[in-house]
């Protein structure tokens, strides 16, 4: 997958602009960020400072605050919007706007950085994770979860079955990316976990409607999509993907442990 930095610009201004309905359609990132949360009772993360990479506004930051009440908790995002409902929350904690490529802390400063369904839209992915591997201490922990590469495949396979073939998406990381960029950071035997969730939806358009209220429907793609060829796939993906009164969607996701 690649983003290059017009897009990645065009990614911020997205979240950003999806800050105020963000937790209000967010369910599912909410669901996954407490499964997260609880499952962090290891003793290496047990933390003196802890960072939320990606933080949104603030769902895990603020679990991470009630989990770990003697550390020093930050949140970090790169959507100026995400931020700031994050702080109208939460303000006795951290909030810093900063990217995941590049973040601004020095070295070994966590015991424990988190992230949840945020890396998978990094443009360099083996470079956020050696960043994350730089901010942790001797011991620390890198635990986090991303959307995979199945994530809304019925989408992708509607739309580009209603293209004719001629429109290709830039799909998200799989296992093996991702496994593959950890190793490259330096994590040693990281941890990796993949499971499907499905979602219903009263169909295709409902979906997209969905995934842009949380900013989260800009992947790079190559070719145009007309009206009539969206109504095309919305035919095909109740036809092919049909559940219930509507249809289903899946979210791929992959889950991470690893120690520094």
């Amino acid at each position: 997958m690649s983003i290059m930095p017009q897009t990645l610009s065009k990614i911020q201004r997205s979240f950003s602009a999806a800050a105020e309905k963000y937790d209000t359609s967010c369910g599912l990132h909410r669901e996954i960020a407490g499964r997260l949360a609880a499952v962090l009772t290891r003793p290496a993360a047990m933390p003196a400072a802890v960072l939320d990479a990606g933080c949104g506004t603030g769902y895990l930051t603020a679990l991470m605050a009630d989990r770990f009440p003697g550390a020093r908790v930050i949140g970090l995002d790169f959507a100026r919007g995400m931020l700031e409902a994050a702080r109208l929350k939460r303000p006795d904690l951290t909030w810093l706007l900063g990217d995941i490529h590049k973040l601004p802390f020095s070295d070994g400063r966590f015991g424990l950085l988190v992230s949840n369904l945020s890396y998978q839209w990094s443009g360099d992915i083996s470079r956020a994770f050696a960043e994350s591997r730089r901010v942790l201490a001797p011991g620390g922990v890198l635990a986090g979860t991303l959307f995979g590469y199945h994530t809304c495949h019925e989408l992708f396979e509607s739309l580009h079955e209603a293209a004719s073939g001629t429109l290709q998406f830039h799909r998200l990381p799989d296992e093996t990316m991702v496994r593959d960029a950890l190793i490259s950071a330096g994590f040693k035997n990281p941890e990796i976990k993949c499971e499907p969730a499905q979602v219903p939806f009263k169909d295709m358009y409902e979906l997209m409607f969905w995934l842009k209220a949380i900013g989260a429907n800009n992947l790079p793609r190559d070719g145009h999509v007309g009206k009539q060829a969206m109504a095309r796939a919305a035919d095909i993906y109740v036809r092919r993907f049909a559940s219930g009164q509507g249809v289903q969607s899946t979210f791929e996701v992959i889950w991470v442990y690893a120690q520094r």
